[in-house]
């Protein structure tokens, strides 16, 4: 097992997958690691969807793609420049993971998606950890209030997509450190 401080340090979004399963007891275990992250008076608010289907994969890309393609909503992505990206027949928002993780949350518990987000991170931890590669799906989120997208991902009632990822075998691992900025800190003493 890696250390640490070194899983923190070398953790990087994955975006080329290969096409081998993540098992079953994997996909169970990130789980399992995810819900020991805090939450807020011990809520658990959480509840998740595994979908390791192909066809379900495809058409749920499907429809997160014409969404980005023609919704208001995301017409600055587009202005922006990633209309060449949206519109190109290879690119998949999931890149080719065989597995999308989604956290939903109960719409009652005040502080859901905070406690969703960080259950969120210990899975992109623990599957870096595991050697598996991880891509957070805030595309997917958008669509969130569709509800042919809340029938595919069997999201309970009462509860709202919170955090989404993909986990599978990374292809390649993106080079180096991420660019990062000095935090900004404001020490009271």
């Amino acid at each position: 097992m890696p250390d640490f401080f070194d899983v923190i340090k070398s953790r990087r979004t994955v975006r080329a997958f290969t096409r081998e399963a993540v098992s079953a007891k994997d996909l169970q275990e990130l789980i399992d690691l995810a819900v020991l992250a805090p939450t807020g008076m011990n809520a658990q608010p959480w509840a998740f969807t595994v979908v390791t289907n192909r066809e379900t994969l495809a058409q749920l890309d499907a429809m997160v793609l014409e969404m980005l393609r023609t919704s208001e909503q995301t017409r600055a992505f587009r202005e922006g420049g990633m209309a060449a990206l949206f519109n190109d027949p290879a690119y998949s928002i999931f890149y080719g993971a065989p597995a999308l993780i989604v956290i939903s949350g109960n719409i009652q518990a005040p502080i859901a998606s905070i406690d969703c987000q960080l259950a969120a991170e210990n899975l992109f931890l623990a599957a870096h950890a595991k050697g598996l590669g991880s891509c957070y799906m805030g595309f997917l989120l958008m669509m969130g209030a569709n509800e042919r997208v809340r029938t595919l991902l069997r999201i309970p009632a009462g509860h709202a997509m919170m955090a989404a990822a993909v986990v599978g075998h990374p292809e390649k691992l993106p080079d180096g450190p991420p660019q990062r900025n000095a935090p900004r800190i404001e020490w009271v003493r």
